[in-house]
């Protein structure tokens, strides 16, 4: 698992791979928690439970993400770890584990479509998502 922080001039871009597609959701999980900048409060653990369906990798990608960033919102957690009950391209069972928060550095506010991309190359699942800032 592993992601990079693309330049962009006014969002966040991420470019998230894996050898399959928990690694690749798992890289997208923890380049939120570590972009948003958090601060924690406590090392008080937390756990949330995602399930979600959809019709294609695309959209199931782009409502995770915007998922995770709502319960990060509503809850003020930061998710750092991911755990897949479930990961098929239009369904995922997550479990997501992190801490609570005293605030972000950087609010990320959704996962968009602009400039989507997620293939599979060869072995390596690969993915870019542009977040509003």
């Amino acid at each position: 698992m592993s992601y990079e922080v693309l330049e962009h001039l006014a969002d966040l871009k991420i470019q998230a791979s894996g050898k399959d597609l928990k690694e690749l959701f798992s890289g997208f999980v923890k380049a939120i928690a570590d972009s948003s900048r958090p601060k924690i409060v406590e090392q008080e653990k937390v756990e949330r439970k995602i399930e979600k369906k959809a019709e294609s990798i695309d959209f199931l990608l782009i409502d995770f993400l915007n998922e995770i960033l709502s319960l990060s919102d509503l809850y003020n957690e930061v998710y750092c770890e991911s755990q897949f009950e479930v990961l098929k391209e239009n369904q995922l069972v997550c479990v997501l584990k992190g801490y609570k928060v005293k605030g972000f550095g950087l609010e990320i506010k959704g996962a968009t479509w602009h400039d989507l991309k997620i293939e599979k190359q060869g072995d390596l699942w690969k993915a870019e998502v542009l977040f509003d800032i």
